[in-house]
């Protein structure tokens, strides 16, 4: 039955926790945060499918689902209210994506799983893992699981843009396989520290997994930032480093128990001598959210 209209809220990731070669498939582990795109999907019967012009893989992804369930002749408009920077690594066009599925899933009441979600996001482009609603070590080309790794316990991000952009459909033409399988056992060293992390809500872990992680990818795509952001995160007792592989932001992880972000935007403000924003970002759990 079509219920008219439906809105969604999906939440960004602030870069990484991992990315590299995992079991000969390129994989990731998303790291939602506290920042929501919303879609609203209205169905009418004009059959045309209408957005703003810079909407283009909303539009697709509303097509897309339209298709996978067997509906021709609907149109809709399409709402987007997108507060996240685009081309910074904070996972927009997933954000974007999903709740543009899952909008329009509702919309004309059929069910959607999150594994159909990823399938019909990495149709469109290789996705975050923010469509599943636990973390999860995501093959984002392929939109497969390769493992499930449980709730992510609360972290304190400070988010640094350096500033730039990155096209992340230019960065995906490239393909890293072969460098990242080079340095396939400190990606699965990484990996091992986040899971028991995970598992033991331990943030330490998490950060130090994430800290490898970033080292690894520095040496395969080098930023002239990371070093300040170590000397910076070990100064204020960071818990790890993390990276937006395909963006502009370097984040510094901290354990909400540790109530040092007050202290540690200005720390990083006076140390830091050129960046474009800091952001102070919570940790979330991932996946689409209605909006009644």
């Amino acid at each position: 039955m079509l219920a008219n209209q439906a809105t969604y809220k999906t939440p960004a990731s602030c870069g990484e926790l991992l990315q590299g070669v995992i079991q000969d498939s390129l994989v990731l582990i998303s790291c939602p945060v506290n920042i929501y795109n919303t879609v609203t999907v209205r169905l009418n019967d004009s059959g045309v499918i209408k957005c703003i012009p810079d909407l283009n893989k909303s539009r697709q992804a509303v097509i897309n689902t339209l298709k996978f369930f067997g509906y021709h002749d609907i149109g809709a408009e399409i709402t987007v209210s997108n507060p996240m920077p685009k081309s910074k690594g904070l996972g927009s066009s997933t954000s974007d994506v999903t709740s543009s599925i899952a909008a329009t899933a509702k919309a004309i009441g059929e069910y959607i799983t999150p594994d159909q979600i990823a399938a019909l996001a990495v149709n469109i482009e290789p996705s975050d893992a923010t469509m599943f609603h636990e973390m999860v070590l995501f093959a984002h080309r392929s939109g497969n699981i390769i493992n499930t790794l449980g709730e992510l316990p609360s972290i304190d991000i400070l988010a640094v843009d350096f500033g730039g952009i990155i096209d992340t459909v230019e960065y995906n033409t490239v393909d890293r396989f072969a460098q990242w399988k080079k340095f396939e056992k400190e990606t699965e060293n990484a990996l091992n520290h986040i899971k028991l992390g995970i598992t033991n809500k331990n943030v330490s872990l998490i950060g130090k997994g994430a800290t490898i992680n970033t080292i690894t990818s520095n040496k395969i795509d080098p930023n002239p930032n990371l070093e300040a952001m170590l000397t910076l995160g070990e100064s204020l007792d960071a818990r790890g480093v993390s990276m937006a592989h395909s963006g502009t932001i370097i984040s510094l992880l901290f354990d909400p128990q540790q109530k040092t972000m007050t202290y540690a935007l200005k720390q990083a403000k006076q140390k830091l001598e050129v960046y474009e924003t800091i952001t102070h970002f919570r940790s979330t759990q991932p996946g689409p959210i209605e909006i009644k």
